[in-house]
């Protein structure tokens, strides 16, 4: 059981982050059990062959040294993110910064039922000369794999955000963390989570962050390390359909990029909002958007408790089809 308390102004400084860093690494579970996150199997497709490019095969081996199914994953590659807006580089940088004691005991506390791999004993010997070409694998991860999609993603997670916040402003932290996972519980100034290990800390003062997360599946995650604010990343609900792929380039070079965008998302009814969430654009964008697709019979919409759903015509799906 992991039990957390919260001091009486806790909740009043609780913040909500977003990490490059988290989705780049967590990404690698995805990579491994792609039987297990059917929903993520789109982009499984196109990593994969990332993966197993011939040039990318040093990288490969050595984030498999250190990121594996059923092993944590050491600290030190997911510190929690700072305060205000976070790029990759510079999560990176914290990394590649870390001291050699504090690899190694992170490396300890996380391989104790899973032994380390030859690399990652060579890894844990000598950090000073391997640990920057750990970071030149995972930045090299990021550029090909998660960068080009990360303006969807970010739009997901930003979209959760803003969610979790509503809720715990008009419902209070016992409905938000019930909704961010079955396995927490709020009682009365604790949060409780069932867990295979016994954790019990004060956070008082310190306040509480939580990130969440597209990777991440199953219980939420904690950072607990001593002297550290608690951090939790929780998994985020990835919509069915979310990797689904883009636009044809004919169709783009006929109806601009934005616009077929737009029409390539509607096979499923959404409202303005959730296209907008969904391709990172603006709420004024789509909108203009969307009625130039209905002048057009590309779109329909319909009214769906209160709000207005947008989806693609017969010959917009025919269109989308016979330019694919």
């Amino acid at each position: 059981m992991l039990i957390t308390r919260l001091g009486p102004d806790d909740l009043a400084t609780t913040r909500f982050a977003i990490s490059p860093l988290w989705e780049t690494v967590t990404s690698r579970w995805i990579l491994q059990d792609p039987a297990g996150h059917a929903v993520h199997l789109p982009w499984v497709r196109t990593a994969r062959q990332i993966d197993r490019a011939e040039d990318f095969e040093p990288y490969r081996q050595m984030l498999d040294a250190l990121i594996r199914i059923g092993t944590w994953i050491p600290d030190f590659l997911t510190p929690a993110p700072p305060d205000g807006p976070v790029e990759f580089h510079g999560e990176l940088t914290a990394l590649a910064e870390t001291p050699a004691e504090v690899l190694r005991a992170d490396l300890e506390q996380t391989h104790v039922r899973t032994p380390l791999t030859g690399l990652g004993k060579r890894i844990y010997d000598d950090p000073e000369r391997y640990l920057p070409e750990f970071v030149e694998a995972l930045n090299a991860w990021w550029h090909l794999a998660i960068e080009p999609a990360w303006p969807q993603l970010r739009a997901l997670l930003e979209a959760d955000i803003a969610e979790r916040v509503r809720t715990l402003a008009e419902y209070g932290p016992a409905q938000m963390f019930a909704e961010i996972h079955p396995k927490l519980r709020w009682n009365d100034g604790e949060l409780e989570m069932d867990n295979r290990c016994d954790v019990d800390f004060s956070i008082a003062a310190a306040g509480l962050s939580m990130a969440p997360s597209v990777f991440l599946a199953g219980s939420p995650a904690f950072l607990v390390r001593p002297g550290m604010p608690l951090f939790m990343w929780y998994q985020t609900k990835v919509p069915v359909g979310f990797w689904r792929a883009g636009p044809s380039p004919q169709l783009v070079q006929l109806m601009g990029e934005a616009r077929a965008r737009v029409l390539a998302v509607l096979d499923t009814p959404l409202t303005a909002g959730e296209v907008a969430d969904r391709l990172g654009l603006s709420l004024t964008e789509v909108t203009t958007d969307l009625q130039v697709l209905q002048e057009a019979g590309l779109a329909v919409s319909r009214p769906e408790d209160q709000l207005t759903v947008y989806t693609c015509s017969d010959l917009g799906r025919s269109l989308s089809t016979t330019m694919a």
